[in-house]
């Protein structure tokens, strides 16, 4: 929908809403638990004394279990956010950037 990743999300970074999306049909992977959101630390290398300040830089790349996870849980939310009265505003509102304005106070909104 909005091309963003299944991860684990702090609270704090998120905002309530009113709506409310039937998932009690969906159907998640078994092995997605509290260990599959565990971040990836790369194994640490002993070092000499000359690479100290040499740095390899660690980029995440996912691997095909976990883009095959995702694109079953996508599909599965997809279709209850479909199935939704008013699933077509709801698209729109997901795929929207949310900012705020002068004089727009998050926490007086109703969403």
């Amino acid at each position: 929908l909005n091309s963003c990743p299944m991860r684990r999300i702090a609270q704090n970074y998120v905002i309530a809403t009113t709506t409310r999306v039937n998932l009690r049909g969906v159907k998640v992977p078994e092995h997605i638990d509290d260990r599959y959101f565990r971040r990836v630390h790369p194994k640490k290398d002993s070092r000499t004394e000359r690479d100290i300040f040499a740095r390899k830089e660690f980029k995440y790349v996912p691997t095909e279990q976990r883009k095959a996870d995702q694109k079953t849980v996508d599909t599965a939310v997809m279709a209850a956010i479909k199935a939704h009265p008013e699933g077509k505003l709801i698209q729109r509102y997901l795929k929207s950037m949310f900012s705020l304005r002068t004089n727009m106070f998050p926490h007086r909104m109703k969403f």
